[in-house]
This record gives structure tokens, sequence and C-alpha cells, in this order.
């Protein structure tokens, strides 16, 4: 197997507090696993079949982070440093690489992508060590001996955050409008054919001029330096913000939404808007 492999924990070295607590999680996801003496459920997951739990842990850590709350932004960064430890323990169980591989490999990337701190360099600015940044990442991954501009963007990524990098890629390698008026122009044409596929009534047509339009809109954004998903992520908060104000509207007149008239709705809605004016 690649790399050092753990120590029991008899002959393991002094660590620092931190790396002591490190080590311990490490020896009780190792104890988890262990075939006969660990969890029937931990010992025998896979890193597909545990694969959605790592994204679903990043998500309760954005959620603690959004609310401030830092009890909660430690429990879930546990979690997922959870996640890591258990995926690198199956990799090591199947004999791929284990925890400290993980590590090592970070630390060195680190190092090699950061060479204004670690090494010399004459990047200056912000934007230097941006660039500096892609053209280290890029001789890394082989970029340069990629096919198409659109090689190497996640699949598993959300989807507004895909299609931006998608579009980002294109617009560094010279397609792109001249001008936003161009974005503003292709968002009206695919608005038009969204509406010619309702007028046809036609389930197929409308799902793809529907995304049609969804990814000119996404364009605009990456025209604006606004990040989609997290455009649509405070969207999203606010229509709940304003959903559950205007429940409340609703509930203080005994009705619900369900057999509230379009009228009292449209009320409701209008004052959980005033209410809610952040």
């Amino acid at each position: 197997m690649p790399g050092a492999r753990r120590e029991s924990a008899a002959s393991a070295p002094t660590f620092t507090p931190i790396m002591s607590e490190i080590q311990r999680l490490i020896e009780v996801v190792a104890r988890l696993r262990d075939p006969e003496k660990g969890c029937p459920w931990d010992s025998v997951q896979t890193n597909m079949s545990i694969r959605s739990y790592l994204v679903e842990e990043a998500g309760e850590y954005l959620d603690a982070l959004e609310d401030g709350d830092h009890d909660a932004m430690r429990d879930e960064l546990g979690d997922i440093l959870l996640q890591v430890v258990l995926n690198a323990k199956i990799a090591e169980d199947e004999g791929y690489f284990n925890i400290e591989d993980v590590a090592r490999s970070e630390a060195d990337k680190m190092i090699r992508r950061h060479p204004h701190v670690f090494a010399s360099s004459d990047a200056k600015t912000e934007e230097e060590f941006r660039k500096q940044w892609d053209r280290i990442k890029s001789s890394e991954k082989g970029y340069d001996k990629r096919d198409s501009a659109m090689d190497g963007i996640p699949r598993s990524i959300p989807g507004l955050a895909r299609a931006q990098k998608m579009l980002s890629r294109a617009s560094r390698a010279g397609f792109d409008w001249p001008d936003i008026q161009g974005v503003l122009g292709k968002i009206s044409e695919e608005l038009d054919e969204v509406k010619e596929a309702v007028a046809e009534n036609n389930q197929d047509h409308l799902s793809e001029e529907l995304g049609d339009l969804l990814l000119a809109v996404v364009k605009l954004c990456h025209w604006n330096n606004i990040q989609a998903e997290e455009a649509m992520h405070a969207s999203v908060k606010k229509y709940t913000r304003r959903y559950r104000t205007m429940e409340q509207e609703l509930h203080k007149q005994g009705l619900e939404p369900a057999n509230a008239t379009i009228e009292q709705k449209v009320a409701a809605w209008e004052a959980a808007k005033k209410i809610c004016q952040d």
C-alpha cells in the first residue's frame, strides 16, 4: 500500500493535543470498520455507498455557518472530518491509499501552489496570485493535454454551479457574447421558446427549453460576477421566510393556504413582503 501505514495505539508516536484527537478519531473509525468487533453498518460500507453523506454534511455545515451557530459549525465540521477519515479507511481496507496519503497529498499540493509563501515567486498582487494558482493547477491536472475546455468539470456538483463553470471555461476560451446585450437578448429568445413549448403542451420540449432558459440566466450571472448557486440559495431563503410569514398571516384569520381564496393569499403574501424587507 502506498505511504506509511497507521501505527498501532501501543507504538504510536507522541502527538500534540490536537493531533492526538485526530489520531483518536482514526482509531475510532478503524474499530467501527472491524469486520468482527465493529459496527455491522460501518464495516460493510463502500466509498460509493456513502458518497451522498459528504454532500449532506457539507450542506449542514453551511447552514450552521449561515446561522452563525459556532457550536453547530464545530459539530458539522466534525461530521465532515468523519467522512474524510471513513472514506480514507475504506480505501485503505481495499488497498488503495490511507489517511496519511490524503494529508500528505494535500500538504504537498498547497506547498506547490503557493510558491510565494514556501519558495519564490514574482507574483505580487491578488490577480497575479490567482493566475499563478491557475497556471500551476493546469500543469498538475494536465489541462494542457485535454481535448476540450469542457473536460474535467465535476459532474456531481449542483447544476447551477456546474453550468457556471462550463460557461466560464467557454468564456476563457473566447466563446462569449461581445457585450451584455447579447446575453439579455438570449434570455429573451429562450423565454419566447419556453412560451412556444407551453402553447404546444409538449412536456419534453418544455423541459428542454426551460433548461436553455436557466442556462442563459446563469450566463447573465457569470457576466456580472454573481455566483448563480449563491443567488438561487439567497432567493430560496427569502421565499421560505416570506412563505412562513404568509402562513402566519393567514393563521391569524383562521385560514390555511389550501382553503384561502386567491385574493386572501395574495393579500397575505403582500403583507409578508412588507414584514420581510431584508
